[in-house]
């Protein structure tokens, strides 16, 4: 297996950077890269995470990942990028420090675009186009705290969602909105494809044990669905609800300082139930009630910081398909 000039022999591992070049002042545009490559045949895995430059925490556990890993007990092979956007990691930003974009806003890239275009074209014909599964894994950096796994209404379907439940991660939602992103590209091209929401907002400092097991166990439990591992999948969870036509709630109305109630997510809720409230920063008083536009279920996901962006998910409310249990 050979991106680049990163190469893995069957049966060993290798790490390195898959670079496209330099920015007009010399700094190298590239994207670290770890390939475990099994000794026998089969599927091909590209899981990647830190698009943006906050979201930092799957760094934290996904090259230990490629530690446990055994190559000579694997079939396949395993391509996995821990942070993307490195120049975002290095200057504290969301999107690219050299061209100001954000890498999975980008669809596949563009061999004549700027920087980042560049380097998402070159790293997709490279790396994801060549696979058969593809996980993205996204986090709710300052702003959100997530636990889902979505799947988009194209492409291998089927495939995608029996790949999304066995991540083991509490919801899946069916028919994700159309995006701009890699992982959309990867669904309409047939690529079994995933995008992955784990963590994000208190969870490096509270929940961080927690967030990183399920980061692991999304990455080997995929692994052993496509029969690149042996064993059982892992979670912490019994089953994984299903969800389709959910809704998403945004921010409207009121501004200020706005809190969502935790204890609500995985619970059904009927229309008009208030989810939270917006309270004025200075004196205290309450502008708004949050309140479901629907019935539905509560998502593992939504907004944790008091201040969120304008186009942040505050909640998102969903019907239940089904429930079914991890064995």
């Amino acid at each position: 297996m050979k991106l680049g000039n990163i190469e893995a022999a069957p049966g060993t591992k290798a790490y390195g950077f898959f670079s496209v070049g330099v920015t007009h002042g010399q700094f190298p545009v590239h994207i670290p890269l770890h390939i475990v490559n099994g000794a026998a045949e089969g599927a091909t895995l590209v899981v990647q995470a830190g698009a943006s430059g906050l979201e930092i925490e799957p760094a934290l556990i996904l090259p230990h990942i490629v530690k446990e890993l055994d190559p000579a007990a694997m079939r396949g092979t395993l391509v996995l990028a821990p942070l993307m956007n490195t120049s975002g990691f290095e200057f504290a930003r969301v999107k690219s420090a050299w061209d100001d974009r954000h890498l999975n806003q980008i669809g596949r890239g563009n061999a004549e675009g700027s920087v980042s275009e560049q380097l998402i074209e070159a790293y997709y014909q490279a790396a994801i186009a060549q696979a058969e599964a593809f996980i993205d894994i996204r986090t709710g950096s300052q702003w959100g705290y997530h636990h889902f796994a979505g799947v988009y209404g194209q492409g291998d379907v089927a495939g995608s969602k029996a790949l999304a439940i066995a991540l083991g991660l509490p919801h899946v939602l069916l028919n994700r909105s159309v995006d701009n992103s890699m992982a959309k590209e990867a669904a309409s091209d047939g690529i079994k494809t995933v995008t992955a929401y784990i963590g994000g907002g208190p969870g490096l400092r509270d929940y961080r044990d927690r967030d990183l097991g399920r980061m692991r166990n999304a990455v080997l439990n995929a692994m052993r669905h496509l029969d690149m591992l042996d064993g059982e999948l892992e979670s912490d969870v019994s089953a994984v609800s299903v969800i389709q036509r959910h809704t998403t709630l945004k921010p409207s109305g009121a501004r200020g300082f706005t809190f969502m109630d935790k204890r609500l997510r995985g619970k059904q809720v009927a229309a008009g139930a208030v989810l939270g409230y917006v309270r004025h920063p200075f004196s205290g008083e309450t502008l708004q009630e949050i309140r479901a536009p629907r019935a539905g279920i509560v998502v593992h996901g939504g907004a944790s910081w008091p201040v969120p962006l304008e186009d942040a998910a505050l909640a998102i409310l969903g019907d239940l398909v089904e429930e079914i249990p991890l064995a």
